[in-house]
């Protein structure tokens, strides 16, 4: 499904950079003619179009990026007598412009499509409509399904089960995140905290188990490119990370998931990692 999505994505580039310069050029020739909302309105229609396109190659974290670029082309257009926010609104455009080009770049290079790297700009493009501001836990949701499956990747002469790997890795885990929320040696700890995710997602044997370990590796990711603040809400979600790699070693795989499985039946369908403080914290 992955290598299907990166598929499209790769046959719609040519379109995507088409419909991306025009937008630009449409919205820095309204930058200097800003009574000429004619250019405001070609700006938008390429945006909608490259939201479209985003879709279907099911680049999600972009996706959300031009639909809100388009809401602020949009609310533009909608206020234009009384140019309400227009400053903010063409700043925020202006820098999505340039941002939207990159975070493509990066995903069809193998980068992960998390919206978290995206997750200041969105805010700033919300906040120009006046909109609620979006937190690190509404984007977690987003991204909490992976296209990927697990695929366990066996290194040769390795007998070690997930869980071994767990208990293996979990103390180097405990000593980075520690490290890291004390702002010690940060990119060290990060790329710490980023192996042993790294690890864990590559010997997953079940979905459950290589989600949770694809979401904790896109959330480092994020952290590690600053895209993404260590709020306080990351650093809970990153301790529940350390929680649940105790519980994996300390229960096996097969039993872990089970449990979840029997957990997420019994109180509602909802994802099966993440506890509903965690999923709803920042």
């Amino acid at each position: 499904m992955a290598e299907l999505s990166s598929q499209t994505l790769h046959i719609v580039a040519r379109e995507l950079n088409s419909e991306l310069n025009d937008a630009r050029t449409a919205l820095e020739a309204f930058g200097e003619q800003q009574d000429n909302v004619a250019l405001l309105r070609k700006c938008s229609e390429h945006l909608r179009s490259v939201h479209g396109a985003l879709r279907i190659a099911e680049v999600y974290g972009a996706a959300l990026l031009a639909e809100e670029m388009g809401q602020v082309a949009r609310y533009l257009i909608d206020n234009f007598a009384e140019r309400r926010h227009l400053a903010e609104g063409l700043d925020a455009l202006m820098r999505a412009m340039v941002q939207l080009p990159t975070y493509l770049e990066r995903v069809m290079s193998g980068g992960r499509d998390m919206a978290l790297v995206l997750l200041p700009l969105l805010n700033d493009l919300r906040a120009v409509r006046g909109h609620a501001l979006l937190s690190e836990g509404t984007l977690l949701l987003l991204n909490l399904s992976s296209d990927q499956q697990a695929s366990p990747v066996a290194t040769p002469g390795e007998v070690l089960t997930i869980g071994q790997w767990a208990r293996k890795l979990r103390t180097r885990f405990q000593l980075g995140l520690l490290g890291w929320i004390k702002g010690e040696r940060v990119d060290q700890n990060l790329e710490v905290l980023s192996r042993s995710a790294e690890k864990l997602e590559q010997v997953a044997t079940t979905q459950p188990v290589f989600q949770l370990w694809w979401v904790v590796g896109a959330v480092l990711e994020a952290l590690r490119e600053g895209g993404l603040e260590g709020s306080a809400s990351i650093k809970r979600l990153l301790g529940h990370a350390d929680r649940e790699m105790k519980r994996l070693y300390e229960q096996g795989e097969g039993r872990y998931v089970d449990r979840q499985r029997n957990s997420r039946s019994a109180r509602s369908d909802r994802p099966e990692t993440w506890s509903d403080s965690d999923r709803h914290a920042g």
